[in-house]
């Protein structure tokens, strides 16, 4: 998993804002199956009733893929709130996965 922040390295926790992702998968293959549900439990469990998830099949969707530079699945995109973030992969490794998009204190 790797993650990458696109504007600025401003940490911040989950307060009360709504959070916008965008995931990027092909088909129902593992990886890409994983991270829907990889995502869906850690906003279950952090997030609930503050997240937005749009899934976007780059097998149907080629054009938004590009538009987005997405290269490889899965990959999610945090859309809101900035700054943006991308982490690549099934999101798996949790802990990872909450210190990319800064719902942990830990200010690491």
């Amino acid at each position: 998993m790797k993650a990458r922040r696109h504007e600025g390295g401003r940490s911040a926790t989950a307060g009360g804002e709504t959070y916008v992702f965008r995931l990027f998968v092909a088909g129902n293959d593992s990886n890409s199956t994983q991270a829907r549900e990889n995502l869906a439990r850690l906003c279950e469990e952090h997030l609930k009733g503050r997240h937005e998830i749009k899934t976007v099949d780059v097998l149907k969707d080629a054009e938004t893929a590009r538009k987005h530079h997405v290269l490889v699945t899965p990959t999610l995109i945090l859309i809101k709130p900035h700054p943006k973030v991308t982490v690549l992969g099934n999101l798996g490794d949790t802990r990872q996965v909450l210190l990319a998009l800064r719902l942990t204190g830990d200010g690491r």
